[in-house]
């Protein structure tokens, strides 16, 4: 598996990952706001996944929301995954794994909701990535996907890429690639969390049963 440019730099940052400022100025704003945007639209979840999980702190968050709820994160980072599993040791509620969104180590139609939050723009090949989370869902379930909305994308886009920093893709961009993967976006919107952020909640098809 090609190694994704950024993770040294978050294996680096695991360690002091949960006392960063970002927690409470970005990312527990975006995760309140994931977890609201499923609620409104399912029935509480039985699996949830997280791609890009970090330390696990929206599956804690998660944790404390619903009962009877087996909670798996995923991330690239070595070192995020064992803080995550450190935090978590004895909690049976929890498993973490490290993978890559295009190759989730996961089963098929495993998870009622997957949540990635932050972390699309990382991703080494966001197609494929989107195609694993449509494969790991069940019929019915939802994907929710917050990220950093950049604006003048189109002249931005290709000195980012450049950079090898980060592929950050439009609010037309996501939906396309969402329907790609057979994912029907149900709800989109945008909101402030030190950056601007766009959110998608997508849902996948329930199969027709032939008569």
């Amino acid at each position: 598996m090609k190694t994704n440019p950024g993770q040294g730099r978050f294996n680096r940052w695991a360690p002091s990952y949960d006392r960063s400022i970002l927690q409470r100025l970005m990312f527990e704003p975006v995760h309140e706001a994931v977890l609201s945007a499923f609620r409104a639209s399912s029935a509480p979840p039985h699996d949830v996944l997280d791609v890009g999980c970090g330390t696990g702190r929206l599956l804690e968050t998660a944790a404390g929301r619903w009962d009877g709820v087996r909670f798996t994160g995923v991330d690239a980072s070595e070192e995020m995954v064992e803080e995550a599993r450190r935090k978590h040791e004895g909690d049976a509620r929890f498993v973490f794994k490290q993978g890559d969104a295009s190759a989730l180590p996961v089963e098929s139609d495993s998870f009622d909701a997957v949540f990635s939050t932050m972390s699309f723009h990382h991703w080494r090949d966001q197609a494929a990535g989107i195609c694993e989370v449509a494969r790991v869902l069940r019929p019915g379930g939802f994907f929710v996907l917050a990220d950093i909305d950049v604006p003048f994308m189109f002249f931005l886009r290709p000195l980012l890429r450049w950079t090898g920093h980060a592929n950050f893709q439009g609010p037309k961009d996501i939906p396309r690639l969402l329907e790609q993967a057979d994912l029907a976006v149900v709800t989109r919107r945008r909101f402030w969390a030190l950056l601007r952020t766009q959110l998608f909640l997508a849902r996948k098809g329930v199969p027709i049963a032939r008569l």
